[in-house]
């Protein structure tokens, strides 16, 4: 049992409810403002293991309110991709140098912003392979730092889609795609029964801020949505530098 009176749990507790809040609004972020500050605390491979975990936890009470807007065709390839995509990274994670990588995702993620700023948007529908290079990648990098969130925020946000239907599918989407990097990590024994108690006892946490975020979300504007998004990814960018 972890003691919840030390810096390091309290800390965790309001990194926690902010990133909540940032996922129930948006459908996505919460690993931007988790890993980088939980992989100081714990480590890197405990910190991102922590972070998956408390992802499923906050979606659980928005899960109920968004799946009639999901699009579970397209979910379902993104995420039979992503299962490809999640143990090459979770292999990477232990046989690669870990500064060259945090260099391509922010110079990858910057790129995506830019390209989106820029009004860029899909022609129409994704085509299956579009569909599926961005389920592989999201998995690919789940895996490898526990932040699936800049390649299906891209997809979702270069298509048509209203914010509200775009934040159902990612809400959707991270569920599935978190466990089955869970799955990854315990198999590879990067995650074990002190990870999944410290994460029971901060689930409370993220998931107050899910349920403050989700009744923040109906007073923004589409603009506003798309933009905090764009942010958020740029965020996503520079924060993987401090992983």
């Amino acid at each position: 049992m972890p003691d919840l009176l030390t810096v390091p749990f309290l800390i965790s507790a309001v990194v926690a409810i902010v990133a909540g809040m940032v996922r129930g609004f948006a459908g996505f972020g919460a690993a931007m403002l988790m890993t980088p500050i939980f992989s100081a605390l714990y480590g890197p491979a405990v910190g991102i293991a922590l972070c998956l975990l408390l992802e499923i936890a906050v979606a659980l009470p928005l899960l109920p309110r968004v799946v009639r807007l999901v699009d579970w065709r397209r979910i379902g390839l993104l995420l039979l991709a992503a299962a490809f995509g999640v143990p090459l990274g979770n292999v990477a994670l232990t046989h690669t140098e870990p500064e060259p990588m945090r260099w391509v995702i922010s110079a990858i993620v910057l790129s995506a912003v830019v390209l989106l700023a820029s009004g860029w948007r899909f022609r129409g529908r994704p085509n299956v392979a579009t569909t599926f290079a961005a389920g592989a990648t999201s998995g690919f990098l789940n895996g490898l730092s526990g932040m699936a969130g800049p390649p299906i925020a891209f997809y979702y946000l270069a298509g048509k889609d209203s914010a509200a239907r775009v934040r159902a599918n990612l809400t959707t989407y991270f569920v599935f795609v978190d466990l089955f990097a869970i799955a990854a990590f315990a198999s590879r024994d990067l995650i074990g029964w002190s990870t999944g108690v410290h994460g029971l006892f901060l689930a409370p946490a993220i998931m107050l801020g899910g349920v403050l975020g989700e009744r923040l979300f109906p007073l923004a504007s589409e603009g506003f949505y798309r933009r905090l998004a764009l942010v958020l990814l740029a965020g996503v960018a520079l924060g993987s530098l401090m992983l």
